[in-house]
């Protein structure tokens, strides 16, 4: 009997380990480099903005991304770095700094920056083919809030 409960209790934890495993397979990579399809994006800036290019680096649970924000004004770098725990990190960007964190909801990756001054959310995910890449945000600020989505396109 004993024999038969120890078999059962080893099968149900190789079930267990081998579901976590091929779950934790599943998350999708965004490395790549990214532009923005200008047609397809949707935030309230857009009208200042001529071009987002995004280098994104994925290797879990290290997730990097470099943007340079072509505006009106300009070319604006950002570099950013996280693990996709939920570690709070900083990030340094051109006008300051936030605390940042990146956590999995389901098969998109949220990443969130915050200041005192403002807060922003940033939902990414990925198409099924892997060329389509898309980012819907909200930037939360005393005045309100504001919602867009970006959507780019993976370049090589």
């Amino acid at each position: 009997m004993k024999t038969r409960t120890r078999a059962a209790l080893m099968i149900a934890a190789s079930f267990c380990f081998c579901s976590s495993m091929i779950a934790a397979q599943t998350k999708p990579d965004f490395s790549g480099v990214w532009k923005m399809n200008r047609q397809k994006s949707k935030f309230e800036a857009l009208e200042n903005i001529r071009d987002i290019v995004t280098k994104i680096e994925h290797k879990e649970p290290s997730f990097s991304e470099f943007m340079t924000i072509t505006s009106i004004d300009g070319d604006q770098t950002v570099e950013a770095k996280y693990t996709t725990d939920g570690k709070e990190t900083a990030v340094k960007f051109p006008s300051g700094s936030a605390k940042a964190t990146a956590k999995w909801e389901g098969d998109a990756l949220t990443v969130e920056w915050k200041t005192e001054a403002f807060n922003v959310r940033r939902k990414y995910t990925l198409s099924a083919d892997g060329k389509t890449l898309t980012v819907a945000g909200r930037h939360s600020t005393p005045n309100g809030d504001v919602d867009g989505i970006t959507v780019f396109e993976k370049q090589f």
